[in-house]
């Protein structure tokens, strides 16, 4: 490889993202030297790249080219359960941070992590919390994954407890067993709760949302500044909302498999 085609992580992505920029409702099936003149690559490195999103199936061969495969689909798929969840709280979401003043949170479990679907932020907006709409946390410092964990099977909850548990702020859980036990408690409280596991001088409560067989889709959470309001004291409302959403998702069958 020339010097000039050396391609960094970052180039990586970008040229990547080039790459799929280039297909379209009008044009669902491309030659690669159409995908080189939209995206200015040159044809090489787009062969190159082609060849390896056809390997892990996010395209795909056709007989005139090359098409978007069943993993992207997969993951449109997702993206669009995503949105519709979304769509399904919003308006609880937006009651509960009436109701309260702090900030709402909606997240779902994605392997080791806790990826955030929708934030709506309260009157603390001087708060710094690590969350963002479509960023992730390590599920075992946040109050919405122990949440959703503590209903989830034991292989996702093995899946999320690390090697090494990094301290997000001073009150992360340090080990399994300690995290185990939280997740006990989960059960027991019917809400989850932490502070400054996930943020220094940020608290947190959150309770799951269920299908109808027990198994969590999301969880839904408040977020407030540690030690300047009681976030606990609206655990009972944060619930409340959580079992309005759960008779919407057990009422809908599009939420049986998300």
């Amino acid at each position: 490889m020339s010097s000039d085609e050396r391609i960094t992580p970052r180039s990586m992505i970008g040229r990547v993202a080039a790459v799929l920029g280039a297909f379209s409702g009008e044009r669902p099936v491309i030659g690669v030297n159409e995908i080189a003149r939209s995206s200015g690559l040159a044809k090489s490195v787009v062969s190159r790249i082609v060849s390896e999103l056809v390997e892990v199936d996010f395209l795909e061969r056709a007989d005139s080219g090359v098409r978007v495969g069943i993993r992207l689909f997969e993951l449109g798929e997702l993206a669009q359960r995503s949105k519709e969840l979304r769509q399904l709280a919003l308006g609880a979401m937006a009651d509960l941070r009436q109701a309260t003043g702090i900030t709402v949170q909606l997240s779902v479990l994605k392997g080791a992590d806790q990826v955030y679907v929708e934030i709506l932020r309260g009157r603390d907006a001087d708060m710094v919390i690590r969350s963002r709409v479509g960023g992730r946390v390590p599920a075992y410092a946040t109050a919405g994954g122990k949440a959703v964990l503590a209903h989830s099977s034991d292989e996702a909850v093995q899946r999320a407890i690390p090697t090494t548990f990094e301290p997000l702020g001073p009150g992360t859980v340090a080990d399994e067993r300690a995290l185990r036990k939280q997740l006990e408690l989960v059960r027991v409280n019917g809400y989850a709760h932490e502070v400054e596991e996930s943020n220094p001088g940020v608290e947190c409560v959150a309770c799951p949302l269920l299908r109808a067989d027990g198994t969590p889709i999301a969880a839904i959470s408040l977020s407030g500044p540690a030690g300047r309001i009681n976030v606990l004291q609206h655990a009972t409302a944060v619930r409340i909302t959580a079992l309005g959403l759960n008779r919407r998702i057990r009422a809908n069958s599009a939420f049986s498999t998300l």
